[in-house]
């Protein structure tokens, strides 16, 4: 059997070795989970930023596609305009070609009257009022086509404009094309207790152990003692 110092000796190194031990593990464990919570929180922030970035990008996609759809009408409005235009000339140029038509009938047979009239001075001047009443007639078909046309150009630069203007709306109402987010710093991982602080802390438990079993037995050896009295 082992004396008394001896067991107190293993006693108290069993105790501070458990110690050791046990201050160890909840190093390493307060280690592990501050660990974790700082991955945690860093692949958190990635998500954030990923779902920051696609709810972005889905807005940009989708103005991106109104704008696409808006010029398009924007254009398909324009070229409708100026077909208006062109039709509208067109009739406007059809329509003064046959009055001209129908006119110069009339001229010819007003002539043709004026021609079975005797001769004399009463014929050429009616002769000559009748042709310049036809040319002021043709000049003033010129002069009103001529004005049209240069109403419809007018119209056509106003209408451009309008397209312009509506079209810089839309650009304008672009949002700007989303940009992730910079990636956050990789998390530093916290150092937990070393394997050398958990033997430092045996061995110093195994010779705090040894240092009490040598004082417990120094302390029964002395006179006066209980021990020393019963081997006396």
């Amino acid at each position: 059997m082992c004396g008394p110092a001896t067991a107190i000796g293993v006693a108290t190194g069993v105790a501070q070795g458990a110690s050791a031990i046990g201050n160890y593990q909840q190093g390493k464990a307060a280690t592990r989970e501050t660990n974790q919570a700082r991955m945690n929180q860093y692949r958190d922030q990635l998500a954030l930023n990923q779902y920051t970035y696609n709810k972005e990008l889905g807005v940009f996609n989708q103005a991106s596609a109104d704008l696409a759809a808006g010029l398009q009408e924007s254009e398909i409005g324009l070229k409708k305009s100026f077909t208006q235009l062109d039709k509208r000339a067109a009739e406007r140029i059809s329509a003064a070609a046959f009055g001209e038509q129908d006119a110069v009938m009339e001229d010819i047979q007003r002539e043709g009257m004026i021609a079975s009239m005797t001769a004399g001075g009463s014929r050429d001047r009616a002769m000559a009022m009748a042709r310049g009443i036809a040319g002021r007639r043709r000049e003033g078909v010129s002069d009103y086509l001529l004005r049209s046309r240069f109403g419809d150009i007018a119209e056509a630069r106003n209408l451009t404009d309008q397209a312009n203007s509506y079209r810089r709306r839309l650009f304008s109402q672009m949002p700007l094309a989303p940009t992730m987010a910079p990636t956050p710093s990789a998390p530093v991982m916290q150092q937990g207790p070393s394997a050398l602080s958990l033997i430092g802390g045996l061995g110093s438990a195994a010779l705090s152990g040894l240092s009490a079993g040598m004082g417990a037995a120094n302390d029964m050896g002395r006179p006066g003692t209980p021990s020393a009295n019963a081997r006396g």
